[in-house]
């Protein structure tokens, strides 16, 4: 048999039918068959696809499979890349299937492949695919497909951290697409790509109250190649959350100033003030303001007249804190001026004694000793009568009770006085002792004798 294509290999089997002639007396023939195996020889079968070569976006691109020698046996199956098949009969060399070309959102002609990826049935020996077709998709200009474009970004963001800003296509594009935002920054989505994104610094941490929501659009567009583009006007917001920093308020003053001079009390903030002005309360009821873009500021106070021989120590403090836009603000600083003596003026403290009034026979009479500034170490004050009192320091008075004269039968009413005759302590730099009486009338009780 001759050389095909076909899957045909058999065994030709041939016997003898009859004879004539030869001159046998008698001759026998053989039953058993002549047997020849003819096997097949691999010849190849060509497979070929093409395609409809230009076809408007939407329009049929036809698909035909076709072999160059009829298919035998079983349909042949030919798949191809586009997820379509193509199934020709027994007894035919050709088939063929349509396929609806998809809309080109591009300015450039689509260009769009397939190939033949697998072959099966036909009663071929070999089959060998060819071809991959390109058929060229042109636009149709009555109807531009629209691409639309967004941009995102991160929701929220603690100051000082970092803001994602992503550009979204609903179409790949064609060509490199640059998109320029309202903040400055781009974003390139490359071609054959639908999206993109960059990464920035977000407002940096400070210490003022300045949350805020950022919102940054699309300003503009560069390449792509897109029929037409729609770029979306919504912003892509960020709220930028305040991260809690500390601001310290520093409390300063005069070291050391003579009594009657000036104390200079200064608030100092480590950041300059915004917003609106910064007011410190101090513990002394003064208030010092510091105005917008400024940190510091002053305010004067008198250093009272020290009664004492020993220096004062003027203590003072930061009480409250409001304004300044600050996020968190803490108070530091204690100060402590000396308030020294002048010599030339020695401050005069006074000291008066006084005393019940009136009291019965037997009754009892208080004593009472006062300054007219507070004791700066225990102040103690002999009386005329044997008696003492102590003023404790830091108090401007104390007092005594006494048994007044007893009761007896005779008449015998009096007036008591009183006199302060000498004292120790209170470290006054002048001490005055009144030189009048605490004067007590003692009055008669009737008694029967």
């Amino acid at each position: 048999p001759s050389d095909d294509v076909y899957l045909d290999a058999e065994n030709l089997s041939v016997t003898v039918t009859g004879t004539t002639g030869g001159d046998f007396e008698k001759l026998d023939v053989s039953s058993t068959a002549a047997v020849t195996k003819v096997t097949d020889t691999i010849d190849t079968t060509t497979v070929t696809l093409t395609a409809t070569q230009s076809v408007v976006e939407g329009g049929v691109v036809t698909y035909t499979a076709s072999v160059n020698h009829k298919v035998t046996g079983s349909d042949l199956v030919v798949k191809l890349a586009n997820g379509q098949t193509i199934t020709i009969p027994v007894g035919e060399s050709s088939a063929s299937v349509p396929f609806t070309a998809p809309n080109n959102v591009h300015n450039t002609n689509l260009d769009l492949t397939n190939k033949i990826t697998n072959i099966s049935g036909g009663n071929y020996e070999k089959t060998v695919a060819v071809g991959e077709p390109v058929t060229t998709v042109t636009d149709n200009p009555a109807t531009p497909d629209v691409t639309t474009l967004t941009l995102t970004a991160t929701d929220t963001v603690a100051e000082g951290g970092k803001i994602t800003y992503t550009a979204t296509l609903t179409n790949k594009a064609g060509t490199d697409l640059v998109i320029k935002l309202s903040n400055g920054e781009t974003i390139t989505i490359a071609a054959g790509s639908k999206e993109a994104s960059i990464t920035i610094d977000a407002p940096s941490d400070d210490v003022y109250v300045d949350a805020e929501n950022l919102s940054v659009t699309v300003t503009g567009t560069t390449g792509g190649d897109f029929e037409k583009l729609d770029v979306s006007s919504t912003a892509a917001v960020t709220k930028v959350t305040d991260t809690i920093d500390t601001t310290t308020v520093t409390l300063t003053a005069t070291q050391s100033v003579v009594e009657g001079g000036v104390v200079t009390y200064t608030a100092s903030v480590n950041h300059k003030v915004t917003g609106s002005d910064l007011v410190v309360k101090l513990a002394n009821g003064q208030t010092i303001t510091i105005p917008v873009g400024e940190s510091s500021a002053s305010v004067p106070f008198t250093a009272p007249n020290n009664v004492h021989n020993t220096n004062l120590d003027l203590t003072n403090k930061i009480t409250d804190i409001s304004g300044g836009n600050y996020e968190k603000t803490v108070a530091v600083g204690e100060p402590v001026t000396t308030v020294t003596d002048n010599p030339a003026t020695p401050d005069i403290t006074t000291l008066t004694l006084s005393a019940t009034d009136t009291v019965a026979e037997g009754g009892k009479i208080t004593y009472t000793a006062t300054l007219t500034n507070k004791a700066g170490t225990d102040l103690v004050i002999k009386l005329s009568n044997g008696e003492s009192i102590t003023i404790a320091a830091g108090s401007k008075e104390a007092s005594i009770t006494i048994d007044a004269p007893s009761d007896d039968v005779y008449v015998d009413a009096e007036d008591l006085s009183v006199t302060v005759t000498g004292t120790t302590g209170g470290d006054f730099e002048k001490l005055d002792v009144s030189s009048t009486a605490a004067v007590t009338k003692v009055t008669d009780t009737i008694d029967t004798t």
